[in-house]
Protein backbone atom coordinates (compact mmCIF):
# COMPACT_ATOMS: atom_id res chain seq x y z
CA UNK A 1 0.00 0.00 0.00
CA UNK A 2 2.91 2.48 0.88
CA UNK A 3 4.59 2.35 -2.57
CA UNK A 4 0.94 2.89 -4.46
CA UNK A 5 0.79 6.16 -2.08
CA UNK A 6 4.31 7.65 -2.96
CA UNK A 7 3.43 6.88 -6.38
CA UNK A 8 0.36 8.94 -6.46
CA UNK A 9 2.37 11.48 -4.36
CA UNK A 10 4.96 11.12 -7.00
CA UNK A 11 2.33 11.87 -9.87
CA UNK A 12 0.17 14.83 -8.05
CA UNK A 13 3.64 16.64 -7.80
CA UNK A 14 4.92 16.13 -11.37
CA UNK A 15 0.89 17.49 -12.34
CA UNK A 16 1.43 20.55 -10.61
CA UNK A 17 5.20 21.25 -11.83
CA UNK A 18 3.42 20.67 -15.32
CA UNK A 19 0.79 22.54 -14.29
CA UNK A 20 3.02 26.07 -13.27
CA UNK A 21 5.40 25.51 -16.21
CA UNK A 22 2.38 26.48 -18.34
CA UNK A 23 0.53 23.07 -19.94
CA UNK A 24 -2.81 22.76 -19.61
CA UNK A 25 -4.05 19.14 -17.83
CA UNK A 26 -7.34 18.05 -19.14
CA UNK A 27 -9.90 19.59 -16.65
CA UNK A 28 -6.86 21.24 -14.05
CA UNK A 29 -5.66 19.19 -11.18
CA UNK A 30 -9.32 18.71 -9.63
CA UNK A 31 -11.65 18.74 -12.66
CA UNK A 32 -14.59 18.35 -9.90
CA UNK A 33 -16.85 21.57 -8.80
CA UNK A 34 -15.64 22.80 -5.43
CA UNK A 35 -12.06 22.35 -6.31
CA UNK A 36 -9.70 25.58 -6.93
CA UNK A 37 -7.76 25.90 -9.61
CA UNK A 38 -5.74 29.24 -8.46
CA UNK A 39 -1.98 28.75 -9.92
CA UNK A 40 -0.75 29.56 -6.38
CA UNK A 41 -2.94 26.90 -4.20
CA UNK A 42 -1.56 24.44 -7.35
CA UNK A 43 1.95 25.51 -6.18
CA UNK A 44 1.69 24.38 -2.70
CA UNK A 45 1.07 21.01 -4.09
CA UNK A 46 4.77 20.84 -5.18
CA UNK A 47 5.83 20.69 -1.59
CA UNK A 48 3.71 19.14 -0.56
CA UNK A 49 3.75 16.00 -2.84
CA UNK A 50 7.47 16.01 -2.03
CA UNK A 51 6.25 15.81 1.55
CA UNK A 52 3.78 12.81 0.97
CA UNK A 53 6.84 10.56 -1.07
CA UNK A 54 8.86 11.00 2.22
CA UNK A 55 5.81 10.43 4.84
CA UNK A 56 5.78 6.86 6.53
CA UNK A 57 2.84 5.64 8.00
CA UNK A 58 -0.97 6.20 8.20
CA UNK A 59 -0.72 9.03 10.39
CA UNK A 60 1.50 9.92 7.90
CA UNK A 61 -0.57 9.01 4.99
CA UNK A 62 -3.95 11.08 6.85
CA UNK A 63 -1.93 13.99 7.42
CA UNK A 64 -1.17 14.84 4.04
CA UNK A 65 -4.42 13.90 2.38
CA UNK A 66 -6.03 16.34 4.69
CA UNK A 67 -3.42 19.21 3.35
CA UNK A 68 -4.35 18.11 -0.21
CA UNK A 69 -7.27 18.84 0.07
CA UNK A 70 -6.76 22.24 2.46
CA UNK A 71 -5.12 23.19 -0.70
CA UNK A 72 -6.98 22.16 -3.55
CA UNK A 73 -10.52 22.56 -1.71
CA UNK A 74 -13.20 25.38 -1.57
CA UNK A 75 -13.53 27.37 1.59
CA UNK A 76 -15.47 24.54 3.07
CA UNK A 77 -13.34 22.13 1.67
CA UNK A 78 -10.34 23.71 2.87
CA UNK A 79 -11.70 23.96 6.72
CA UNK A 80 -12.70 20.85 6.73
CA UNK A 81 -8.87 19.34 5.44
CA UNK A 82 -7.44 21.58 8.52
CA UNK A 83 -9.74 20.17 10.82
CA UNK A 84 -9.06 16.51 9.89
CA UNK A 85 -5.30 17.09 10.18
CA UNK A 86 -5.97 18.44 13.68
CA UNK A 87 -7.64 15.31 14.45
CA UNK A 88 -5.08 13.21 12.73
CA UNK A 89 -1.98 14.31 14.64
CA UNK A 90 -3.35 13.09 17.84
CA UNK A 91 -0.88 10.45 19.63
CA UNK A 92 -4.21 9.17 20.81
CA UNK A 93 -7.97 9.58 20.66
CA UNK A 94 -8.17 11.19 23.81
CA UNK A 95 -5.44 13.43 23.46
CA UNK A 96 -5.70 17.30 23.85
CA UNK A 97 -9.06 17.43 22.41
CA UNK A 98 -9.85 20.51 24.54
CA UNK A 99 -6.28 21.74 23.53
CA UNK A 100 -7.79 21.54 19.84
CA UNK A 101 -11.43 22.40 20.46
CA UNK A 102 -10.76 26.37 20.22
CA UNK A 103 -9.12 25.38 16.51
CA UNK A 104 -11.62 23.19 15.04
CA UNK A 105 -14.49 25.86 16.73
CA UNK A 106 -12.59 28.89 14.52
CA UNK A 107 -12.52 26.33 11.61
CA UNK A 108 -16.55 25.40 11.57
CA UNK A 109 -16.71 29.71 11.70
CA UNK A 110 -14.65 30.20 9.26
CA UNK A 111 -16.15 27.77 6.93
CA UNK A 112 -19.23 29.78 7.33
CA UNK A 113 -18.11 33.26 6.80
CA UNK A 114 -16.08 31.93 3.84
CA UNK A 115 -19.73 31.12 2.51
CA UNK A 116 -21.46 33.96 3.91
CA UNK A 117 -19.22 36.86 4.01
CA UNK A 118 -20.83 39.24 4.31
CA UNK A 119 -22.09 39.46 7.46
CA UNK A 120 -18.75 38.80 9.41
CA UNK A 121 -16.21 39.32 7.00
CA UNK A 122 -14.01 41.36 8.81
CA UNK A 123 -13.57 38.36 11.35
CA UNK A 124 -11.88 36.46 8.92
CA UNK A 125 -8.13 37.14 9.37
CA UNK A 126 -8.73 36.95 13.46
CA UNK A 127 -10.85 33.38 12.97
CA UNK A 128 -7.67 32.13 10.24
CA UNK A 129 -5.32 32.81 13.10
CA UNK A 130 -7.14 31.32 15.93
CA UNK A 131 -7.67 28.22 13.26
CA UNK A 132 -3.91 27.77 12.51
CA UNK A 133 -2.54 28.27 15.39
CA UNK A 134 -2.55 24.65 16.47
CA UNK A 135 -1.07 23.69 12.47
CA UNK A 136 1.73 26.33 13.11
CA UNK A 137 2.86 25.13 16.14
CA UNK A 138 2.36 28.98 17.51
CA UNK A 139 1.80 29.52 21.18
CA UNK A 140 2.68 32.69 23.63
CA UNK A 141 3.52 30.40 26.50
CA UNK A 142 7.15 29.97 27.31
CA UNK A 143 6.72 26.81 29.04
CA UNK A 144 8.06 23.27 27.50
CA UNK A 145 6.39 20.56 27.85
CA UNK A 146 5.39 17.11 25.98
CA UNK A 147 1.98 18.55 26.13
CA UNK A 148 2.82 21.63 24.71
CA UNK A 149 5.50 20.91 21.97
CA UNK A 150 5.11 17.92 19.87
CA UNK A 151 7.69 15.59 18.76
CA UNK A 152 8.70 16.72 15.02
CA UNK A 153 7.90 14.95 12.53
CA UNK A 154 6.67 14.68 8.61
CA UNK A 155 3.58 15.45 9.56
CA UNK A 156 4.18 19.49 11.02
CA UNK A 157 5.65 19.81 7.37
CA UNK A 158 2.15 18.82 6.09
CA UNK A 159 -0.20 20.64 8.37
CA UNK A 160 2.17 23.76 7.74
CA UNK A 161 0.98 23.14 4.22
CA UNK A 162 -2.67 23.16 5.32
CA UNK A 163 -2.14 26.80 6.84
CA UNK A 164 -0.74 28.51 4.02
CA UNK A 165 -3.21 27.91 1.96
CA UNK A 166 -5.60 28.85 4.66
CA UNK A 167 -4.53 32.26 4.45
CA UNK A 168 -4.12 32.17 0.64
CA UNK A 169 -7.85 31.40 0.38
CA UNK A 170 -8.78 34.62 2.59
CA UNK A 171 -10.64 37.35 0.50
CA UNK A 172 -10.20 41.02 0.22
CA UNK A 173 -11.81 42.99 3.29
CA UNK A 174 -12.29 46.56 3.88
CA UNK A 175 -9.32 49.02 4.00
CA UNK A 176 -9.55 49.77 7.87
CA UNK A 177 -10.31 46.45 8.88
CA UNK A 178 -7.31 45.02 6.77
CA UNK A 179 -4.95 47.43 8.14
CA UNK A 180 -5.79 47.20 11.78
CA UNK A 181 -5.26 43.20 11.56
CA UNK A 182 -2.53 43.38 9.46
CA UNK A 183 -0.90 45.45 12.34
CA UNK A 184 -1.89 42.91 14.84
CA UNK A 185 -0.50 40.13 12.74
CA UNK A 186 2.98 41.53 12.67
CA UNK A 187 3.01 42.61 15.88
CA UNK A 188 1.50 38.99 17.02
CA UNK A 189 3.30 37.34 14.55
CA UNK A 190 7.09 38.91 16.10
CA UNK A 191 6.43 37.89 19.68
CA UNK A 192 5.35 33.90 18.60
CA UNK A 193 8.69 34.35 16.70
CA UNK A 194 10.16 34.79 20.37
CA UNK A 195 8.22 32.53 22.31
CA UNK A 196 9.16 29.54 19.23
CA UNK A 197 12.62 30.17 19.40
CA UNK A 198 12.60 30.50 23.44
CA UNK A 199 11.26 26.83 23.91
CA UNK A 200 13.58 25.60 20.76
CA UNK A 201 16.36 26.48 22.89
CA UNK A 202 14.55 24.96 26.36
CA UNK A 203 13.74 21.97 24.77
CA UNK A 204 15.06 18.50 25.78
CA UNK A 205 15.67 16.39 22.50
CA UNK A 206 15.97 16.91 18.84
CA UNK A 207 12.72 16.31 18.24
CA UNK A 208 11.12 19.17 20.11
CA UNK A 209 14.27 21.95 19.12
CA UNK A 210 12.84 21.00 15.72
CA UNK A 211 9.57 21.81 16.75
CA UNK A 212 10.45 25.18 18.20
CA UNK A 213 12.34 25.82 15.54
CA UNK A 214 9.54 25.52 12.99
CA UNK A 215 7.35 27.09 14.97
CA UNK A 216 9.45 30.58 14.19
CA UNK A 217 8.90 30.02 10.58
CA UNK A 218 5.02 29.84 11.03
CA UNK A 219 5.47 32.53 12.79
CA UNK A 220 7.05 34.37 9.54
CA UNK A 221 3.99 32.92 8.05
CA UNK A 222 1.88 35.11 10.26
CA UNK A 223 3.78 38.06 9.91
CA UNK A 224 3.86 37.83 6.33
CA UNK A 225 0.57 37.46 6.32
CA UNK A 226 0.18 41.09 8.28
CA UNK A 227 2.36 42.71 6.11
CA UNK A 228 0.06 41.40 2.73
CA UNK A 229 -3.01 42.66 4.36
CA UNK A 230 -1.65 45.90 4.89
CA UNK A 231 -0.69 46.95 1.54
CA UNK A 232 -3.73 45.46 -0.02
CA UNK A 233 -5.28 47.53 2.34
CA UNK A 234 -3.12 50.50 0.80
CA UNK A 235 -3.12 49.77 -2.70
CA UNK A 236 0.41 49.11 -2.68
CA UNK A 237 0.89 46.33 -5.25
CA UNK A 238 4.87 46.46 -5.25
CA UNK A 239 4.70 45.46 -1.48
CA UNK A 240 2.01 43.29 -2.38
CA UNK A 241 3.78 41.26 -4.80
CA UNK A 242 6.99 41.00 -2.82
CA UNK A 243 5.10 39.51 0.10
CA UNK A 244 3.61 36.81 -2.05
CA UNK A 245 7.16 35.77 -3.19
CA UNK A 246 8.26 35.65 0.05
CA UNK A 247 5.70 34.05 1.27
CA UNK A 248 6.84 31.24 -1.64
CA UNK A 249 9.99 31.35 -0.11
CA UNK A 250 8.48 30.18 2.79
CA UNK A 251 7.09 27.35 0.98
CA UNK A 252 10.39 26.31 -0.43
CA UNK A 253 11.92 26.50 2.99
CA UNK A 254 9.46 23.42 3.73
CA UNK A 255 11.78 21.57 1.44
CA UNK A 256 14.75 21.87 4.26
CA UNK A 257 11.75 20.62 7.14
CA UNK A 258 11.42 17.64 4.96
CA UNK A 259 14.95 16.72 4.43
CA UNK A 260 15.54 17.77 8.33
CA UNK A 261 13.06 14.89 9.32
CA UNK A 262 14.32 12.55 6.65
CA UNK A 263 18.06 12.99 8.72
CA UNK A 264 16.83 12.64 12.00
CA UNK A 265 14.64 9.31 11.42
CA UNK A 266 18.16 8.14 10.28
CA UNK A 267 19.66 9.41 12.95
CA UNK A 268 17.21 8.12 15.68
CA UNK A 269 17.41 4.91 13.84
CA UNK A 270 21.27 4.21 14.14
CA UNK A 271 22.14 6.09 17.56
CA UNK A 272 18.87 5.81 19.63
CA UNK A 273 16.39 8.50 21.14
CA UNK A 274 18.00 12.12 20.22
CA UNK A 275 17.57 13.06 23.86
CA UNK A 276 20.39 15.80 24.15
CA UNK A 277 21.51 14.42 27.45
CA UNK A 278 22.32 11.47 25.79
CA UNK A 279 23.82 12.37 22.67
CA UNK A 280 27.57 13.55 21.08
CA UNK A 281 30.21 12.87 18.89
CA UNK A 282 27.61 12.06 15.84
CA UNK A 283 30.41 14.17 13.81
CA UNK A 284 33.06 11.89 13.89
CA UNK A 285 30.68 8.46 14.12
CA UNK A 286 28.57 9.92 11.18
CA UNK A 287 30.54 12.07 9.17
CA UNK A 288 28.57 12.06 6.43
CA UNK A 289 25.53 12.27 7.16
CA UNK A 290 26.38 15.39 10.04
CA UNK A 291 27.69 17.61 7.16
CA UNK A 292 24.42 17.04 5.04
CA UNK A 293 22.71 17.62 8.72
CA UNK A 294 24.76 20.85 8.98
CA UNK A 295 23.64 21.91 5.98
CA UNK A 296 19.90 21.79 6.66
CA UNK A 297 20.86 23.47 9.91
CA UNK A 298 22.18 26.43 8.42
CA UNK A 299 19.43 26.98 5.57
CA UNK A 300 17.18 27.16 8.33
CA UNK A 301 19.32 29.85 10.97
CA UNK A 302 18.96 32.45 8.42
CA UNK A 303 22.91 33.20 8.18
CA UNK A 304 24.07 33.89 4.60
CA UNK A 305 24.22 31.89 2.03
CA UNK A 306 21.50 29.64 1.89
CA UNK A 307 17.51 30.07 1.79
CA UNK A 308 16.54 31.01 5.43
CA UNK A 309 19.29 34.21 4.58
CA UNK A 310 17.04 35.04 1.49
CA UNK A 311 13.60 34.87 3.62
CA UNK A 312 15.34 37.25 6.19
CA UNK A 313 16.25 39.85 3.62
CA UNK A 314 13.08 39.82 2.06
CA UNK A 315 11.43 40.19 5.51
CA UNK A 316 13.26 43.18 6.62
CA UNK A 317 12.98 44.99 3.15
CA UNK A 318 9.23 44.42 3.42
CA UNK A 319 9.38 45.87 7.07
CA UNK A 320 11.43 48.88 6.15
CA UNK A 321 8.87 49.77 3.23
CA UNK A 322 5.94 49.44 5.80
CA UNK A 323 3.53 52.67 5.39
CA UNK A 324 4.43 54.96 8.41
CA UNK A 325 3.82 58.40 10.06
CA UNK A 326 6.51 60.71 10.60
CA UNK A 327 9.00 61.29 13.34
CA UNK A 328 9.85 58.74 16.06
CA UNK A 329 6.26 57.90 16.69
CA UNK A 330 6.10 56.36 12.86
CA UNK A 331 9.26 54.71 13.14
CA UNK A 332 8.59 53.33 16.28
CA UNK A 333 6.43 50.33 15.41
CA UNK A 334 8.95 49.04 12.75
CA UNK A 335 11.89 49.35 15.28
CA UNK A 336 9.33 47.65 18.07
CA UNK A 337 9.21 44.56 15.17
CA UNK A 338 12.72 44.49 14.22
CA UNK A 339 14.12 44.30 18.07
CA UNK A 340 11.46 41.54 18.34
CA UNK A 341 12.75 39.80 15.24
CA UNK A 342 16.08 40.24 16.19
CA UNK A 343 15.90 38.93 19.77
CA UNK A 344 13.85 36.13 18.47
CA UNK A 345 16.69 35.28 15.67
CA UNK A 346 19.68 35.52 18.49
CA UNK A 347 17.77 33.01 20.62
CA UNK A 348 17.45 30.90 17.40
CA UNK A 349 20.85 30.92 16.99
CA UNK A 350 21.65 30.10 20.22
CA UNK A 351 19.45 27.02 19.74
CA UNK A 352 21.13 26.03 16.89
CA UNK A 353 24.09 26.30 18.32
CA UNK A 354 23.55 23.85 21.22
CA UNK A 355 21.95 20.97 18.59
CA UNK A 356 25.88 21.68 16.80
CA UNK A 357 27.55 21.33 19.94
CA UNK A 358 25.76 18.81 21.89
CA UNK A 359 24.65 16.43 18.91
CA UNK A 360 27.74 16.59 16.66
CA UNK A 361 30.81 17.93 18.69
CA UNK A 362 32.17 15.94 21.60
CA UNK A 363 32.10 12.15 21.99
CA UNK A 364 29.80 9.34 22.39
CA UNK A 365 27.87 9.32 25.98
CA UNK A 366 26.07 6.04 25.77
CA UNK A 367 27.15 2.79 24.27
CA UNK A 368 24.02 2.74 21.62
CA UNK A 369 25.99 6.51 20.41
CA UNK A 370 28.80 4.79 20.53
CA UNK A 371 27.89 2.60 17.64
CA UNK A 372 26.13 4.95 15.67
CA UNK A 373 27.54 4.77 11.87
CA UNK A 374 26.79 6.55 8.49
CA UNK A 375 23.79 4.33 6.97
CA UNK A 376 24.17 2.15 4.18
CA UNK A 377 23.97 3.22 0.12
CA UNK A 378 20.21 3.65 -0.06
CA UNK A 379 19.25 5.40 3.03
CA UNK A 380 22.50 7.73 2.16
CA UNK A 381 21.26 8.51 -1.64
CA UNK A 382 17.89 9.03 -0.16
CA UNK A 383 19.06 11.70 1.87
CA UNK A 384 21.23 13.17 -0.88
CA UNK A 385 18.54 12.90 -3.02
CA UNK A 386 16.31 15.12 -0.43
CA UNK A 387 19.21 17.68 0.44
CA UNK A 388 19.48 18.39 -3.24
CA UNK A 389 16.22 20.50 -3.96
CA UNK A 390 17.41 22.27 -0.79
CA UNK A 391 20.48 23.68 -2.61
CA UNK A 392 18.84 24.53 -5.39
CA UNK A 393 15.62 26.43 -4.00
CA UNK A 394 18.80 28.19 -2.01
CA UNK A 395 21.22 29.03 -4.60
CA UNK A 396 18.75 29.83 -7.21
CA UNK A 397 15.71 30.81 -5.49
CA UNK A 398 14.47 32.83 -8.52
CA UNK A 399 13.66 29.93 -10.93
CA UNK A 400 11.39 28.85 -7.86
CA UNK A 401 9.76 31.91 -7.23
CA UNK A 402 8.97 31.53 -11.10
CA UNK A 403 7.99 27.88 -10.78
CA UNK A 404 5.22 28.69 -8.30
CA UNK A 405 4.17 31.84 -9.86
CA UNK A 406 3.28 29.91 -13.19
CA UNK A 407 5.35 31.89 -15.19
CA UNK A 408 6.53 28.92 -17.45
CA UNK A 409 10.10 28.41 -18.51
CA UNK A 410 10.55 32.01 -19.62
CA UNK A 411 9.24 33.27 -17.04
CA UNK A 412 11.49 31.61 -14.84
CA UNK A 413 14.39 32.16 -16.30
CA UNK A 414 14.10 35.89 -16.06
CA UNK A 415 13.37 35.64 -11.89
CA UNK A 416 17.14 34.50 -11.08
CA UNK A 417 17.30 37.39 -8.18
CA UNK A 418 15.34 38.35 -5.39
CA UNK A 419 14.37 42.34 -5.40
CA UNK A 420 13.12 44.70 -2.83
CA UNK A 421 9.60 46.24 -3.07
CA UNK A 422 10.76 49.41 -4.11
CA UNK A 423 13.42 47.91 -6.46
CA UNK A 424 16.20 50.02 -4.63
CA UNK A 425 18.25 46.55 -3.93
CA UNK A 426 18.73 43.15 -5.88
CA UNK A 427 19.74 40.09 -3.77
CA UNK A 428 22.08 37.25 -6.23
CA UNK A 429 22.05 34.24 -3.76
CA UNK A 430 24.33 32.23 -6.43
CA UNK A 431 27.20 35.15 -6.39
CA UNK A 432 26.91 34.98 -2.66
CA UNK A 433 27.24 31.29 -2.70
CA UNK A 434 29.96 31.19 -5.03
CA UNK A 435 31.94 33.72 -2.72
CA UNK A 436 31.46 31.65 0.38
CA UNK A 437 33.00 28.46 -1.49
CA UNK A 438 35.56 30.30 -2.58
CA UNK A 439 36.48 31.46 0.63
CA UNK A 440 35.72 27.94 2.19
CA UNK A 441 37.98 26.38 0.01
CA UNK A 442 41.22 28.48 0.37
CA UNK A 443 40.61 28.40 4.09
CA UNK A 444 40.16 24.59 3.68
CA UNK A 445 43.87 24.67 1.23
CA UNK A 446 45.69 26.88 3.73
CA UNK A 447 44.38 24.71 7.01
CA UNK A 448 45.51 21.56 5.04
CA UNK A 449 48.51 22.93 4.15
CA UNK A 450 49.39 24.21 7.90
CA UNK A 451 48.45 21.61 9.66
CA UNK A 452 49.18 18.11 7.67
CA UNK A 453 47.13 14.83 8.33
CA UNK A 454 49.96 12.22 9.58
CA UNK A 455 50.55 9.11 7.46
CA UNK A 456 49.27 7.33 10.11
CA UNK A 457 47.20 7.26 13.01
CA UNK A 458 48.98 7.19 16.39
CA UNK A 459 46.91 6.99 19.83
CA UNK A 460 47.24 9.81 21.81
CA UNK A 461 49.35 9.12 25.03
CA UNK A 462 47.30 8.82 27.66
CA UNK A 463 50.21 9.39 30.42
CA UNK A 464 49.94 5.85 31.28
CA UNK A 465 46.49 6.14 32.34
CA UNK A 466 44.61 3.29 30.71
CA UNK A 467 41.74 4.50 28.34
CA UNK A 468 39.01 6.05 29.06
CA UNK A 469 35.19 4.05 27.89
CA UNK A 470 34.14 5.81 24.66
CA UNK A 471 30.51 6.60 25.82
CA UNK A 472 32.51 9.05 28.65
CA UNK A 473 31.94 13.30 27.84
CA UNK A 474 34.80 13.96 25.88
CA UNK A 475 36.23 10.98 26.96
CA UNK A 476 37.31 12.93 30.55
CA UNK A 477 36.36 11.48 33.68
CA UNK A 478 36.92 14.50 35.00
CA UNK A 479 33.92 16.46 32.49
CA UNK A 480 31.42 13.39 33.34
CA UNK A 481 28.37 14.66 35.35
CA UNK A 482 28.29 15.65 38.57
CA UNK A 483 28.06 18.37 41.67
CA UNK A 484 32.02 18.39 42.22
CA UNK A 485 33.43 18.45 38.98
CA UNK A 486 33.30 21.86 37.95
CA UNK A 487 34.24 22.95 41.53
CA UNK A 488 37.67 20.65 40.93
CA UNK A 489 38.05 22.09 37.12
CA UNK A 490 38.05 25.71 38.24
CA UNK A 491 40.41 24.75 41.25
CA UNK A 492 42.49 22.97 38.50
CA UNK A 493 42.61 26.34 36.53
CA UNK A 494 43.37 28.49 39.50
CA UNK A 495 46.53 26.21 40.74
CA UNK A 496 48.02 22.92 41.27
CA UNK A 497 46.92 20.20 44.32
CA UNK A 498 50.74 21.42 46.25
CA UNK A 499 49.20 25.03 46.07
CA UNK A 500 45.47 24.25 47.05
CA UNK A 501 46.67 22.08 49.88
CA UNK A 502 49.31 25.07 51.29
CA UNK A 503 46.42 27.45 51.07
CA UNK A 504 43.92 24.91 52.52
CA UNK A 505 46.65 24.90 55.46
CA UNK A 506 46.39 28.60 55.95
CA UNK A 507 42.76 28.65 55.70
CA UNK A 508 42.27 26.23 58.45
CA UNK A 509 45.02 27.97 60.32
CA UNK A 510 43.35 31.43 60.62
CA UNK A 511 40.06 30.29 61.02
CA UNK A 512 41.55 28.74 64.80
CA UNK A 513 42.51 32.22 65.05
CA UNK A 514 39.81 33.72 64.36
CA UNK A 515 38.03 31.62 66.77
CA UNK A 516 40.18 32.70 69.77
CA UNK A 517 39.89 36.26 69.08
CA UNK A 518 36.50 37.25 67.95
CA UNK A 519 34.87 36.77 71.45
CA UNK A 520 37.89 39.31 72.89
CA UNK A 521 36.55 41.51 70.32
CA UNK A 522 33.37 41.15 70.77
CA UNK A 523 33.42 42.26 74.39
CA UNK A 524 35.79 44.97 73.96
CA UNK A 525 33.03 46.65 71.84
CA UNK A 526 30.36 45.92 74.50
CA UNK A 527 32.54 47.60 76.83
CA UNK A 528 33.39 50.59 74.96
CA UNK A 529 29.40 51.06 73.71
CA UNK A 530 28.68 50.65 77.83
CA UNK A 531 31.07 53.71 78.59
CA UNK A 532 29.30 55.63 75.94
CA UNK A 533 32.00 55.87 73.11
CA UNK A 534 30.83 55.64 69.58
CA UNK A 535 32.24 55.45 65.98
CA UNK A 536 30.58 57.33 63.28
CA UNK A 537 30.04 55.16 59.77
CA UNK A 538 32.24 58.08 58.12
CA UNK A 539 35.08 57.51 60.67
CA UNK A 540 35.03 53.58 59.54
CA UNK A 541 35.22 54.10 56.27
CA UNK A 542 38.20 56.35 56.45
CA UNK A 543 39.59 53.92 58.68
CA UNK A 544 38.76 50.87 56.00
CA UNK A 545 39.91 52.95 53.55
CA UNK A 546 43.31 53.74 55.56
CA UNK A 547 43.88 50.07 56.06
CA UNK A 548 43.23 49.23 52.37
CA UNK A 549 45.78 51.69 51.28
CA UNK A 550 48.40 50.35 53.88
CA UNK A 551 47.72 46.69 52.58
CA UNK A 552 48.86 47.58 48.65
CA UNK A 553 51.41 49.56 49.98
CA UNK A 554 52.85 46.86 51.84
CA UNK A 555 52.21 44.33 49.28
CA UNK A 556 53.29 46.30 46.38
Amino acid sequence: MVPVLRCGWVALCIMAILSCLGLELPGGIAPWPGFSGDMHDVALLVPLGIVGVAASGARGAAVCAGAALAVIGGPPLSCVGAGWILIARRDCPHDDMARQAPDLIALLLMAAVLLFPRPAGWLLPGLCWVATRGLLGLSFSLRVSPRGLRPFHMADIAAMVAAMALWRHLPAGGMVGDMRWGGVLIVAGCLLYMTASWRALCAGDGRRVMTGLMGGTGALVIVLAGLGLLARADDLPAMAVCASRTFMLVAGMLLTWMFVARAMDVMEREAGALILTRLGGLGVLMPRLSALFSIGLLAESGLPPLLGFSIIWMLLRLLAAMPRGGGLGGDLPLLLALLALGIGWAVRMLALVRIVAVMLCGRPRTPRGAGAADPSGRDMAAIVLAALPVLCVSVWPGYWLGLLAGAGTAGAVDNVALASPDGAAVLHPARLCLLVAVVGGVVMVVRRMACPTPARQVAGWQQGAPPVPPWMVFGDPLTQVGPGNPVRMLLDMVGTVVVRRRLMRDYVRLRRRGARVWPLLAQYVGDMRQGGMTVSAQVMMVMACVAALIFIAWHG
